[in-house]
């Protein structure tokens, strides 16, 4: 499964960071380990065949990829493996891995501690800060080890978790193995990868068959997994990277309830079994029985009607009340991907993107938008890039040519001009007023001084919900997903404020971040703010990202009109003229 040729440039970015990675682990010269990791952000953005790249050895033409990465990258899609990085993975502690999941602690770091201390995994270095030996390691000091420690619980918690997207890679890649086998007549992803969870601790799938000790036989043999767990119709399989895969084989005729059951939540498993009852029968994996009948449904619409129940997307499945909407058929019609008109928090080549003002455009424009927003860094943000007063002219004089050529060539597709403005310390926004004004639309977010009491940062951020200047609260907890715990902040409080004043709410679609956390966004929903589904792109590819936030806000129930990017670009341009009156 894992050698065959033909990776996507996704899958290429990813395996020259883990080499960058893996070389400052080693030790080895952090200019080469840069050149890998760089290569991997240019890789990123990339829509080009690289096996025809390969094939032809025209790799370096590629921006970032030298004659050396062309090597790897070249046996790496070719061949579906690679050398180096298998050299470097069998000389790098297994339990190295595990320290990069410790906020701050990066891989110069890990080695040093490796290095000086012995330090090989999370036990070691829990006891090497405990006893203080941490502290003086030259560069470190007692602050650092005491940041290690609060470090350490937060890698134990997420050691077998992955994101969203990582886990569904891999679960496609399983579903399409057990796809082109004989005996599998139909299989489905399930669990909380199924719903959409932002984070899983596994990959689930069920296959239906009518030899089903042949299937689950088939996946327990798959090379380079080590066995776990099994029973008579389902095996688990621990993969090289400690995630856990588990497959249940059905008979076809159990195939439906299985999916369902296998789905959860287990709150939404159990209900639909109460309302069985309820009904004088019974739900088990094994099927439906109503009556003193079994039913065999054909699909799972048809086993929540004959529960008597609208039936209930997967992404809405979580105990959460959604079995009395389906009672009395009031199930919202879930906002689609193919509802957004465009987006709004994009970066382009002005601070830190990867793409041009103008390739940013034509790539929301070939997937079908009808606007986009670009938001560039502000000027604070001077790590990424920020914007002067003037470089924000220019950027805007820009907008308006594109505009303008596009519209004479019959186009019909605008830019918005926006900024994202770093909400400072004092909740103040970036740019005087006079500045301010000039956009069409301002996404607030923080991107400093983490560590603020919960009080003071909610009083920031309520301030800058305030302001009559911003129109989008960005990435309101500033989490990174399995990276960095949200900053303390009362979220109600905020959600209230903007509430009032009329601020929209980001989905940040980042998969790394996808904040504000679906669970809040019910309740923004509830208030009546408007959402906004924003990719936080850097890159054209990056646009794709809305799909991540789509996921999000079908969790948290929304419909179309809830949000933003749905709108038509009239009703867009006359909300964010009528929000600019109010300053």
């Amino acid at each position: 499964m894992s050698g065959a040729p033909g990776k996507t440039a996704r899958e290429v970015a990813l395996l020259l960071a883990d080499i960058g990675t893996l070389l400052e682990l080693n030790g080895e010269d952090t200019f080469r380990a840069r050149a890998f990791t760089s290569a991997a952000r240019a890789l990123e953005g990339v829509d080009a065949d690289l096996v025809a790249l390969a094939r032809a050895d025209d790799l370096t033409s590629l921006r970032g990829i030298g004659s050396g990465i062309a090597k790897v990258v070249r046996e790496y899609v070719l061949t579906g493996t690679s050398s180096l990085y298998e050299q470097l993975r069998s000389t790098t502690p297994i339990g190295m891995y595990e320290l990069l999941r410790v906020p701050g602690l990066g891989p110069k770091r890990i080695h040093t501690l490796y290095q000086e201390l012995g330090v090989d995994g999370l036990d070691a270095l829990e006891e090497a800060a405990r006893s203080g030996r941490i502290a003086a390691v030259a560069g470190m000091g007692a602050k650092t080890e005491a940041k290690i420690l609060e470090g350490i619980d937060f890698a134990r918690s997420s050691r077998q978790l992955r994101r969203y997207p990582e886990a569904l890679e891999l679960a496609v890649r399983l579903l399409g193995w057990l796809q082109e086998l004989p005996d599998v007549d139909a299989v489905e992803i399930v669990g909380a990868l199924r719903r959409r969870m932002e984070v899983v601790d596994r990959v689930e799938l069920v296959a239906a068959s009518g030899n089903p000790a042949r299937v689950l036989e088939a996946f327990r043999g798959l090379q380079g997994l080590q066995e776990g767990e099994h029973s008579a119709d389902e095996a688990s399989l621990v993969l090289s990277d400690g995630m856990l895969a588990r497959l249940r084989c059905v008979k076809p005729a159990r195939f439906v309830a299985a999916v369902v059951w296998e789905t959860g939540s287990a709150d939404h498993v159990s209900a639909l079994a109460e309302r069985a009852a309820a009904l004088g029968g019974s739900f088990s994996p094994d099927g439906l029985v109503l009556q003193g009948s079994a039913k065999r449904p054909g699909d799972e619409g048809i086993l929540y009607e004959k529960l008597e129940l609208q039936y209930v997307p997967p992404e809405l499945r979580e105990g959460l009340g959604e079995l009395d909407l389906a009672a009395a058929w009031t199930v919202p019609k879930l906002v689609e991907l193919e509802d957004l008109r465009g987006t709004f928090h994009c970066h382009t080549t002005f601070s830190d993107g990867k793409a041009t003002l103008e390739e940013m455009a034509e790539g929301a424009r070939e997937r079908g938008w009808a606007y986009l927003g670009i938001a560039d860094h502000s000027r604070t943000a001077g790590y990424a890039g920020g914007l002067s007063i003037e470089q924000v002219r220019k950027q805007q004089r820009d907008i308006d040519r594109y505009n303008r050529s596009r519209a004479a060539e019959g186009f019909d597709f605008r830019l918005f001009k926006g900024i994202e403005s770093d909400i400072l310390s004092d909740g103040s926004l970036d740019y005087p007023a006079d500045v301010l004004r000039t956009f069409d639309y301002v996404v607030g977010s923080v991107h400093s001084a983490f560590g603020l009491p919960r009080e003071e940062m909610t009083r920031r951020i309520v301030r800058a919900a305030k302001n009559p200047f911003l129109t989008i609260i960005g990435h309101m907890t500033g989490r990174l997903l399995l990276t960095r715990d949200a900053y303390a902040v009362d979220v109600e409080e905020v959600l209230r404020a903007a509430a009032r004043s009329g601020a929209i709410v980001e989905i940040n679609a980042n998969p790394h971040r996808l904040d504000l956390d679906w669970r809040y966004v019910r309740d923004a929903a509830e208030l009546g703010i408007l959402i906004a589904i924003n990719p936080d792109a850097h890159s054209v590819t990056a646009l794709g990202h809305v799909a991540f936030g789509i996921n999000m806000a079908r969790k948290a129930g929304l419909e179309p009109r809830q949000i933003l990017n749905t709108w038509p670009v009239e009703e867009v341009a006359e909300y964010f003229a009528k929000r600019k009156q109010k300053s």
